[in-house]
């Protein structure tokens, strides 16, 4: 799948809004020498990108084209032989990309979006879409609206694990994180007692003799783990309340927000299960119940009572990195 780049138009934003945009990696895109220089005086140079209008200038392979005309659209296909192309299109925007995304493919082709619903759109031409879009940001609000676009249409990378250990860890406050939407099928939450290890446990959406299913719910085990919450954050479950946004994520990796109506703590037994995906390890501990599953690679669930070291099961591995109130920070640590 084609991953999909955001990027920070940097005329006209704030020095607020640009360096929060750096600290998530987000590239900051000068259209003049002037505004590139006064943004490399705030934020890293290696995430400045400069462009001019071909074909005077191009710099870091991406390199603007304004369309004004259907003849421009040959402009596209020559500078793409070469280059990423930035489109900049007045008046009609759908149209032209879809004949350069039909003739091109979309892998080369970013574009100018002045909006998140825009956004949204040129992402999603012909069912392709663009590469990546660049944005006029103005707000901090605006920017975690485009960071959370791009969590929606942009999937994890699920790897699978192997079981390591299994072992009963006696009583703990587990939380039970009710959503305010239904669950689907092969769809649960990340959770993990490290900050770079994450264990996909299943929602609760699974019929059994003894219990109805709760297709709303994430049994996601001790107050001490961390979920994933957008915009690449953490939280951990003792945080988790009503109102929080979290992350709803399936077997393909697709993420999506859904809101907290409730989290319910309640003392139960506990267990530990330690994995291993290529070189990395994680764990998490987990209430001991039939109906807490984790998630078999093709998406059936696996009750916490029948796994044992050898099963595979899905986790998402991040880079290791430290995290201050959630937020990954690039200092040493070592969890265990």
């Amino acid at each position: 799948m084609l991953m999909k780049e955001l990027m920070l138009l940097g005329d006209g934003s704030t020095p607020e809004v640009i360096d929060k945009a750096s600290k998530t990696g987000i590239k900051v895109v000068a259209l003049s020498e002037d505004v590139a220089t006064n943004i490399r005086e705030l934020i890293s140079p290696d995430l400045v990108v400069d462009v001019k209008e071909w074909p005077e200038y191009s710099q870091e392979g991406l390199t603007l084209v304004r369309i004004r005309r259907p003849e421009d659209l040959k402009v596209v296909e020559e500078v793409a032989a070469r280059s990423k192309v930035l489109i900049d299109s007045e008046g009609w925007k759908i149209i032209p990309l879809e004949n350069i995304i039909a003739e091109l493919g979309g892998d080369k082709i970013y574009a100018i979006a002045n909006s998140v619903e825009e956004a949204r759109s040129l992402l999603g031409v012909l069912e392709v879409g663009v590469k990546g879009v660049v944005m006029p940001i103005d707000s901090i609000s605006k920017l975690n609206s485009v960071i959370r676009l791009f969590e929606e249409v942009n999937p994890l990378e699920l790897v699978e694990a192997e079981v390591l250990e299994v072992r009963e860890v006696g009583l703990g406050d587990r939380v039970c994180i009710d959503t305010t939407s239904i669950l689907e099928p092969g769809e649960g939450m990340l959770v993990g007692g490290s900050a770079s290890f994450f264990l996909l446990v299943h929602s609760e959406n699974i019929k059994s003799p003894f219990t109805s299913p709760r297709e709303f719910r994430v049994n996601a085990g001790a107050v001490s783990n961390y979920v994933l919450v957008p915009g690449g954050k953490t939280k951990y479950l003792s945080e988790v309340k009503s109102g929080l946004g979290v992350l709803a994520v399936n077997k393909d990796g697709r993420r999506r927000i859904v809101s907290v109506g409730r989290a319910k703590v309640e003392r139960r037994p506990m267990v530990l299960i330690r994995a291993k995906a290529n070189a990395a390890e994680g764990w998490a501990v987990l209430q001991l119940a039939e109906t807490v599953p984790l998630t078999r690679a093709d998406g059936s669930p696996l009750p916490v009572t029948e796994v044992k070291p050898g099963d595979k099961i899905l986790v998402y591995v991040e880079e290791k990195k430290a995290r201050h109130f959630g937020t990954a920070v690039d200092e040493f640590i070592e969890e265990r």
